[in-house]
C-alpha cells in the first residue's frame, strides 16, 4: 500500500509526516511475558503504515477497510477504534494535549492471525503522535505508554508485542526478560533454512476467548505463590522443585499452567543458543515441543494450528513447526530447508484445504526494523 497516495486522495492534501509500525512473529516464548518470564519475538515485515497531516478537527480513516472514526463518536464506532481511542484517552489522564489531525492508516498486516496487530495500531499511532505533538518521549516511554493502552480494549497481555514492535531489527529477534523488560538481539536467520508463516484464517478475538481467564488464573496463582514464598511474586521466579512442594496446595489445572511456563522460559534460553550456534535440529525439536506444551498443558491450541504442525512432523523433512500468539487460531510458524519452501508452503496448503475446505495464507517471514519514520 502506497499510505501517500491512499492519504491524499482522502483527506485532498498532502501528509505531513509517514510511519511504519510491523507485526511481529513470535519465535518461542508464549503467553510468558504476563508471567515475567522470557520470549523470543521478532519484527516482520507485514506492517500497519500511517500518515497525518494538520487539520482543524480530528479523524481517523482506514484505508483497508474505508471507514472513519472521529474521538468522542459512539455511534457506529469501528472495531478498530478501540485501540487509537485507548492511546488518546490515556494521554489525556496524563495530562498530554495534541492538536487537531487527519490520520489515515492501512497495510497488509493481517488482522486476528496472532501477529500483533493490534499492538502495531497502538505502537504506530503513539509514535507518530509523539512527533507530530513536539513531546519527544523516550521510545521506553513510548513502550510503556502503548502497553498500558492497549489494555483499554480488553486484553489483559503483556508488554512482549510492543517491545518487539518498537525495538525490531532487521536479522534479528529479541530475546527479552519480561521481568524488567531488558532485552538482547538475537540473529534468527539460519543457514540454509527459512522460516515460513501460515496462518489458518480462524480468526479469535482474543477477548471473546480465554486468553484473559489465562492470564487471571496466573495472576491467582502468582497471589498464592507469594503467600507461600514471600520473595517471589512470579511463577517464573520458581524452580521446577518449589512447584512441585506446591502441587498440594493448588489446582491440577494450575498445575499444569504452571509446568508449562517453566518449560517454556527454558525453551526460550535454548531457542537463543539453537540460533546463534546456527543448530536447526535443536530449533526444530523446541518448536514442536513449544506447540505441545501449548496444545496439552496451556490448553490455546485448536484443531487447524495442530493440523499445521502435524504435517510438519510428518513431513519426511527436517523442520518445525509451532502455533504462534495468543491461541485459540491465527498462525503457525515452521523453519523449513531453503530449496523446500515452495513445495512445502503449497504442500501445506493442498492438505490443509483437503481436510478444512479452504486454503491457508502462507508466506516467507523476513525479520525488519521496529517502528520508524519514513522519508
Amino acid at each position: 500500500m502506497n499510505v501517500n497516495i491512499a492519504f491524499k486522495n482522502q483527506f485532498k492534501q498532502e501528509p505531513l509526516m509517514t510511519y511504519k509500525a510491523p507485526g511481529r512473529v513470535n519465535i518461542i516464548g508464549e503467553h510468558t511475558d504476563y508471567n515475567a518470564g522470557f520470549c523470543l519475538p521478532a519484527a516482520i515485515d507485514q506492517s500497519v503504515f500511517f500518515a497525518l497531516s494538520a487539520s482543524n478537527e480530528t479523524r481517523i480513516h482506514s484505508f483497508n477497510q474505508n471507514d472513519s472514526w472521529y474521538p468522542g463518536q459512539t455511534k457506529n464506532q469501528p472495531d478498530w477504534a478501540v485501540y487509537f481511542n485507548g492511546v488518546l484517552q490515556l494521554l489525556k489522564e496524563k495530562g498530554y494535549s495534541w492538536p487537531y489531525f487527519n490520520l489515515g492508516f492501512g497495510g497488509d498486516l493481517v488482522i486476528g492471525a496472532g501477529l500483533s496487530s493490534s499492538s502495531a495500531l497502538t505502537c504506530g499511532f503513539i509514535s507518530i503522535l509523539d512527533e507530530f505533538s513536539s513531546w519527544n518521549l523516550s521510545i521506553e516511554q513510548l513502550t510503556k505508554f502503548a502497553v498500558q493502552a492497549e489494555k483499554a480494549s480488553g486484553v489483559d497481555g503483556g508488554m512482549m508485542d510492543h517491545i518487539s514492535i518498537m525495538h525490531g531489527k532487521k536479522d534479528h529477534a529479541l530475546c527479552i526478560d519480561c521481568m524488567d523488560w531488558s532485552f538482547q538481539y538475537i540473529p534468527v536467520v539460519m543457514d540454509h533454512y527459512k522460516w515460513l508463516v501460515a496462518d489458518t484464517k480462524v480468526k479469535h478475538h482474543l477477548i471473546h476467548t480465554d486468553y484473559n481467564s489465562r492470564s487471571a488464573a496466573c495472576k491467582k496463582l502468582n497471589e498464592i505463590i507469594h503467600s507461600i514464598y514471600p520473595d517471589k511474586y512470579f511463577i517464573s521466579q520458581l524452580s521446577f522443585s518449589e512447584l512441585q512442594q506446591l502441587k498440594s496446595q493448588i489446582s491440577p489445572r494450575q498445575f499444569e499452567m504452571a509446568f508449562f511456563i517453566l518449560e517454556e522460559n527454558i525453551r526460550v534460553q535454548n531457542m537463543a543458543i539453537a540460533l546463534q550456534e546456527h543448530n536447526t535440529n535443536l530449533a526444530c525439536s523446541i518448536l514442536f515441543d513449544g506447540h505441545e506444551g501449548l496444545r496439552s498443558l496451556y490448553k490455546v491450541s485448536c484443531q487447524e494450528l495442530d493440523f499445521m504442525v502435524n504435517f510438519s512432523k510428518y513431513s519426511g523433512l527436517q523442520t518445525g513447526a509451532r502455533m504462534v500468539g495468543g491461541g485459540f487460531g491465527g498462525c503457525t510458524l515452521h523453519l523449513v530447508p531453503s530449496p523446500m519452501i515452495n513445495s512445502y508452503s503449497s504442500g501445506l496448503s493442498n492438505a490443509f484445504k483437503n481436510k478444512f475446505g479452504y486454503e491457508p495464507h502462507c508466506f516467507e517471514a523476513q525479520f525488519g526494523d521496529g517502528v520508524k519514520r519514513l522519508e
